[in-house]
């Protein structure tokens, strides 16, 4: 990632970058594809001499639009380089733009060094934390020896645990620093980069955490919203296939709405591209569909191992094949699923689950069975899934779950850090 913040100019260039891509491209091809039906009836009478001057004068136009799109979003580019325009990361709307950008494109972001590329780091105040001794200190000057992990979901950031905290007073991060042993650690990370690439990252910060933490650790909290629940899930599969250690300290894995066998919404995305496919005039816009980030495809399989998608079309198969990854034994998973119906049978729950995730994803059970032996699963009726990044009754669960293992005499004896 570059040094340099990003600025709204980088935004406007990327726009112009993708307008140029994604709409020019797409009405050229419909307009191609639409023109040749309309010429197959002119060909018996004047040949294709209208429909290569029609051919000729489309390309023009549209290339003369491309080449503006082009030349604007270089010029803008430029602009950025030399400093001009606001850093967009300078308040929480930009944040928040970043982060959708970032879960929507983040791999070609990364791929490009595109200085709105998410680096996964630990965050306070809306400002990375560099996870080494004097930042961390100085940081987390309260901190216990039990760190509470949070994990956002797609297009999200360490600020969307905020949500509605208006109307509820308050966050699961500031219930947990004022009602358990816990010191609550947000954790920002590029959403469109693949879940198991994010699990190796975080299992690379938990460990440098660890290490320089202000206090010994005895035990971790992971809790995570949608795909970030599948990341902690990927961070401690990672971490035990390497041989490291921090992983013996965690005693709960909390999921919410955490899409364990796979999310609704992007297998519609999936499926609509395929169809759109079938027809000349509709296969352009299949093309847009087609412009989702790994992440975003990952999210479909419900994969968190590398295994598991490399060297394989993800975009053409439905990943049933999941690769088993197995639980810790000394943690307890708690996957909780809500239903924008009163009810699990309620015709809404049915079909939408919480809006992006069907109940029996988020409470892992898949074809073959559980994906997680062993797992306790809550159930929140009537709400959606932006919901579980700030309910009071999850809040409840949270500390409740945590201030069960302060009771536990096997929190005593969590091996420590060497």
């Amino acid at each position: 990632m570059s040094a340099e913040p990003a600025r709204t100019t980088d935004v406007a260039a990327l726009a112009l970058d993708y307008g140029d891509r994604l709409i020019v491209g797409t009405a050229r091809d419909l307009h191609r594809a639409v023109a040749a039906r309309a010429f197959r009836a002119t060909r018996l009478v004047g040949g294709r001499v209208p429909e290569s001057l029609h051919d000729a004068v489309v390309t023009s136009v549209y290339g003369a639009v491309s080449g503006a799109l082009r030349v604007s979003s270089g010029t803008v580019r430029a602009m950025a380089t030399r400093g001009v325009g606001r850093p967009i990361e300078s308040g929480p709307r930009g944040r928040l733009v970043v982060a959708a950008i970032n879960g929507l494109i983040g791999d070609e972001l990364r791929m490009l060094d595109d200085p709105q590329a998410i680096t996964m780091a630990v965050r306070v105040d809306g400002a990375d934390v560099a996870a080494t001794a004097w930042p961390l200190s100085e940081a987390f000057r309260d901190a216990t020896s039990h760190p509470v992990v949070f994990l956002h979901g797609l297009c999200e950031n360490d600020e969307s645990w905020s949500n509605g905290s208006k109307v509820h007073g308050t966050t699961y991060a500031e219930r947990v620093a004022a009602e358990t042993d816990g010191t609550p650690v947000l954790v920002r990370y590029n959403t469109g980069l693949h879940i198991s690439e994010n699990g190796k990252h975080l299992d690379a910060l938990i460990q440098q955490v660890v290490e320089h933490w202000p206090v010994p650790v005895t035990r971790i909290t992971l809790v995570g919203h949608s795909m970030g629940g599948l990341v902690a899930r990927a961070a401690t599969n990672h971490a035990t296939a390497a041989g490291e250690t921090w992983q013996h300290l965690v005693r709960d894995v909390v999921c919410l709405g955490t899409p364990h066998a796979g999310a609704n919404l992007e297998k519609v995305a999936h499926l609509g591209s395929r169809l759109l496919r079938f027809w000349p005039e509709s296969a352009p816009f299949g093309t847009i569909l087609d412009a989702r980030s790994a992440g975003i495809v990952d999210l479909r399989h419900g994969y968190i191992t590398r295994d598991e998608w490399e060297g394989q079309d993800l975009t053409g198969q439905w990943g049933l094949d999941r690769i088993a990854a197995a639980p810790l034994p000394h943690a307890e998973y708690h996957f909780v699923a809500a239903t924008l119906g009163a009810s699990q049978k309620h015709p809404l729950s049915s079909v939408l689950g919480d809006l992006l995730v069907h109940f029996s994803s988020a409470t892992g059970v898949g074809r073959t069975g559980p994906i997680v032996d062993g797992a306790r699963f809550e159930y929140l009726p009537s709400a959606h899934h932006f919901a579980l990044l700030n309910h009071p009754q999850v809040g409840d669960w949270l500390v409740e779950w945590i201030t069960a293992h302060d009771r536990d005499p096997r929190a005593i004896t969590a091996p420590r850090h060497a």
